[in-house]
């Protein structure tokens, strides 16, 4: 049956290929699109776990609703405050973000981003230096004003020449350089690479204020991380007397973000599957075309024995050979294509094997759905007036 199908198949190439084109951009669509949406919350996971939100530890942000304009509370005082009454915390970063023009001699870096943090943001986040070192907890204590620049701007300043030891203002207060920061890339907008890095105590001064805007805290053991979260939670609504402020972890972030890559990639691929319905009316257009180029033939066989199973199972099995050899090559197709456009945006392929498998699945339903009308068709017919064909 399977040799006879190819056969009729190999007998009419160019039809049986333009069947199947409508096969393969539908497969081709769907398997790009859902190679590239997994590919994009790998890259957004990475991205969450950069900027602190790592399953290790959970942040905890001023302002209960993050799109308004948060009213910091916290106070430097508050990271003691929390280790000394919570038992489970192993150690807190601070952030105090803020911005500001970067001049050296007459060179000017306009409005890098200027963080403060503390010391321990090496340890805890992998924030490493690429040359020189990073600032110590004495010099944060000491609310010295000490520097770690990021590679672009050290660049833009500097250019070949080393940066260590030299002197940057930024809002009036000269900094001294102790270190250059390895390269982290961009999460959306922000450029890391274009930040400048300074004791969270020197942010406070530079800025006017007294506050921090954000903690990252990690519990010493995360299978407790819920239950660190709700004693930090109960601590600093003592503390600041209301709660006006906010938890984030990566799975908050996670779910979020994955839910609007999963609901826009399945809407795209919907509407990518829409060829596969094309798809699958050529397949019964050209199968109901063959069924009247061979009737003489499929009189024949029904004269010479044939049942009408057998007619029944021969069209099935060409149209759905049509169906399954046009879903391989958009497999073949879209996955080419998904790592191309990978590659070219340097990010990194995850293969969906669910969706190799239900594309697979998918058009061999397509053959067997729209091959069955013409397959009965076939086999319904008179063998004495098929004879009579011309």
């Amino acid at each position: 049956m399977i040799r006879q199908a190819l056969a009729a198949l190999l007998a009419n190439k160019v039809r049986s290929l333009l069947t199947m084109l409508g096969v393969v951009i539908g497969i081709f669509s769907v398997i790009t699109l859902v190679t590239i949406g997994e590919g994009a919350k790998l890259y957004v996971t990475d991205q969450i776990q950069s900027i602190g939100a790592g399953y290790n530890s959970f942040i905890v942000a001023a302002g209960r609703d993050a799109t308004t304009p948060p009213n910091p509370k916290f106070l430097y005082s508050d990271i003691a405050y929390l280790k000394s009454r919570i038992p489970e915390i192993d150690d807190i970063v601070p952030f105090t973000p803020g911005s500001g023009d970067v001049y050296y001699g007459k060179k000017k870096y306009e409005s890098p981003v200027i963080l403060g943090t503390t010391a321990n943001i090496v340890r805890l986040m992998d924030r490493g230096v690429k040359d020189g070192r990073f600032f110590t907890e004495a010099e944060v204590e000491g609310r010295k004003k000490v520097a770690v620049l990021g590679p672009k701007v050290a660049r833009e300043l500097f250019g070949e020449m080393s940066p260590l030891g030299e002197k940057i203002k930024i809002r009036g207060n000269k900094y001294l350089i102790v270190g250059v920061s390895q390269s982290l890339g961009s999460i959306g907008p922000v450029d890391m690479d274009s930040r400048v890095v300074v004791p969270v105590t020197s942010a406070q001064n530079m800025m006017g204020t007294n506050y921090i805007m954000r903690m990252n805290i990690f519990p010493k053991d995360v299978k407790k991380m819920e239950e660190t979260q709700e004693k930090v939670r109960l601590a600093l609504i003592k503390r600041l007397h209301d709660d006006d402020f906010r938890f984030v972890t990566q799975k908050g972030l996670l779910d979020i973000v994955t839910n609007i890559l999963t609901a826009l990639t399945g809407f795209v691929s919907g509407i990518a599957a829409i060829s596969l319905l094309v798809g699958g009316v050529g397949i019964m257009n050209i199968m109901l075309v063959a069924v009247n180029e061979r009737v003489r033939e499929i009189g024949i066989r029904k004269a010479i024995g044939a049942k009408k199973k057998d007619i029944i199972l021969q069209f099935l099995i060409e149209s759905m050979l049509i169906s399954l050899i046009g879903g391989m090559l958009g497999i073949f197709f879209g996955l080419l294509g998904a790592f191309l456009i990978m590659w070219f945006i340097k990010g990194t392929l995850v293969i969906a094997v669910w969706a190799v498998v239900l594309a697979t699945s998918v058009s061999a339903a397509v053959g067997i759905f729209f091959g069955v009308y013409p397959a009965i068709r076939a086999a319904s017919l008179d063998p004495v007036i098929a004879l009579r064909y011309e």
